[in-house]
């Protein structure tokens, strides 16, 4: 009975997988929340049971989502690729920024091959494909004001073409963190251990960061056009992406000094994101914060 029971729940969760990425396929805007869901189904095998029936049932999914086709196939086993090695960290007990750090190359490495096969099979560049489509939608809008942004529109095709390898890591962090906090807000209601992360407020990203920030600079101003500037470029990207997130941290432990709700906090914080200016004021907030430790002058206050 014992051995029966990791099989019954491998094939529920392996049909709550394909109902969960069909839903997030054949759902407008809603699905795309839902593919956030879409690994932790194996996730949770894997750390109930073990990483043979997380890859079994990652298996069952995968070919169950084939008879829709290739590629979407292919897009399923990026999402359970990255449940199945998420839910080994937390079972071995890696500390949070291990599981981020770890689920996060393998997203990368998900996505790379994703672009890999998809170009092999179809030969069509999935990127190259959105971009177009991306780039006419902005055309033919752009028509219906009289060719007004023509020319930042060429700019900014130009920027994501530059920049493709650091949306691509950004995009691999992104989605890992989300997809564990939203393991680790089901696996309080159904009492599975996540590993305990800091308090957002106290998060702060190592010197090395800042060394890399400094080096991705250093290849802009000097590298040019050469594929020098190209890695700075995208090093750049990366590092202050990073330190925008270590400048919201400050901006809300600052916040939690001073206002009690919630609501209010979030709201300041989704403002001040949002403003070009003042998310470039946060990122080099986090730059600085690197050697003078603002909250630890705050709290000296």
């Amino acid at each position: 009975m014992k051995k029966l029971r990791p099989t019954v729940e491998g094939a529920f969760l392996a049909a709550l997988t394909v109902v969960l990425y069909l839903s997030s396929v054949y759902l407008p805007l809603f699905g795309f929340f839902l593919s956030f869901f879409c690994p932790l189904p194996v996730l949770f095998l894997v750390i109930r049971w073990d990483l043979r029936t997380g890859i079994l049932a990652a298996g069952v999914a995968t070919l169950l989502v084939a008879f829709t086709g290739f590629i979407p196939a292919l897009i399923c086993v990026s999402y359970t690729l990255i449940g199945i090695f998420l839910g080994h960290a937390i079972k071995r007990k890696y500390s949070f920024f291990e599981v981020i750090g770890f689920g996060s190359v393998v997203s990368l490495l998900s996505k790379i091959a994703l672009i890999g096969f998809a170009l092999l099979i179809t030969g069509i560049n999935p990127i190259n494909e959105n971009l177009q489509i991306m780039k006419e939608a902005f055309q033919k809008t752009s028509q219906m004001f009289g060719g007004y942004g023509e020319e930042n529109l060429q700019q900014l095709i130009a920027l994501i073409n530059l920049a493709l390898p650091a949306i691509l890591v950004v995009a691999s962090i992104l989605d890992t963190t989300i997809n564990f906090f939203l393991g680790s807000w089901v696996g309080k209601k159904i009492g599975m251990p996540f590993p305990q992360f800091p308090a957002f407020q106290n998060w702060k990203f190592p010197v090395s960061v800042f060394w890399m920030f400094i080096l991705s600079w250093v290849f802009v101003l000097f590298g040019g056009e050469t594929l020098y500037g190209r890695i700075g470029l995208n090093l750049q990207i990366v590092t202050q992406s990073l330190f925008i997130v270590q400048g919201i941290a400050i901006l809300y432990y600052f916040l939690n000094r001073y206002i009690q709700s919630r609501a209010v906090k979030m709201v300041i914080l989704l403002f001040v994101v949002f403003q070009p200016i003042l998310s470039t004021i946060l990122s080099w907030l986090g730059v600085l914060d690197t050697w003078f430790d603002f909250r630890k002058i705050g709290a000296q206050k």
